[in-house]
């Protein structure tokens, strides 16, 4: 994927949105999913995963990724204010349903597994603890990850039942679908919730990587998240992959481009 420097996206107006470059950073390959869906154009700016990112912190006020900025408008950082900009940007085909229940559900469902405390901001505690482990904790405290997420012993020790309680009802809520004849996880057509889990998916079972070439060392960190929760006796539920398979070859594209 072709990115633009801070400095260079700063000269620009439109669409910029801040991407971790080189790796498929899931809250950023989803946003990507979206405005792709959308056919909404961007300029894709790099941000490092993991640093300081001082020049996209003194523009944004954030250092992390996606961070969308669309002309002189404020900066969009959560996964509901993207979505939204998108809405707005490009109402149809939407990806929000209509239907107020519907909306409230897939709203529901959606932060529980993208936003604060939900199953990957959990999952990612698993990642540091991992990390302290290995290198210790002198050298992972300036990792600026650690202080922005407020990791801590505690956090890491709750996360692992809180992401299987998560994707759990997550499988309770495809198979209700399917029950119905839907394939989709809110009514009878796509929604952000659909797009997001199969870009989160690559955090307990990554796409292979003729498909995903990221980084082993990536690789290897996600596969330390599933090895944990296989030690509490969750493994991810077949109709959860075979979805994530679907909007992948139906709505995504392969392979992934980061």
């Amino acid at each position: 994927m072709k990115y633009l420097s801070v400095g260079e996206a700063r000269q620009l107006d439109g669409l910029r949105v801040a991407l971790s470059a080189g790796v498929p950073a899931p809250w950023s390959e989803a946003a990507k999913a979206v405005f792709a869906f959308k056919q909404i154009p961007y300029v894709a700016v790099a941000q490092a995963v993991g640093v300081d990112n001082d020049e996209l912190l003194a523009w944004t006020g954030h250092r992390n990724a996606p961070t969308a900025m669309y002309g002189d408008e404020p900066p969009r950082v959560t996964w509901l204010d993207i979505l939204n900009l998108a809405e707005r940007l490009q109402p149809l085909p939407s990806l929000v349903p209509s239907e107020i229940d519907d909306r409230i559900l897939m709203t529901g469902l959606l932060n529980e597994l993208a936003g604060e405390n939900g199953m990957l901001w959990n999952g990612r505690y698993l990642m540091f603890r991992a990390m302290e482990e290995a290198l210790g904790h002198e050298a992972v405290a300036a990792n600026p990850m650690f202080r922005d997420y407020r990791y801590s012993a505690g956090a890491a020790a709750s996360a692992a039942p809180r992401m299987i309680a998560i994707l759990r009802r997550l499988e309770q809520q495809l198979d209700s679908q399917a029950a119905a004849g839907s394939p989709y996880f809110i009514g009878g057509q796509l929604s952000a919730l659909d797009l997001y889990w199969a870009c989160f998916s690559q955090t307990l079972d990554p796409l292979p990587p003729e498909v995903n070439p990221m980084p082993s060392s990536v690789r290897s960190a996600w596969q330390g998240v599933a090895g944990v929760l296989a030690q509490e006796g969750y493994t991810v539920n077949v109709s959860l992959l075979r979805h994530r398979d679907m909007i992948f070859r139906d709505h995504i594209g392969l392979p992934l481009d980061f």
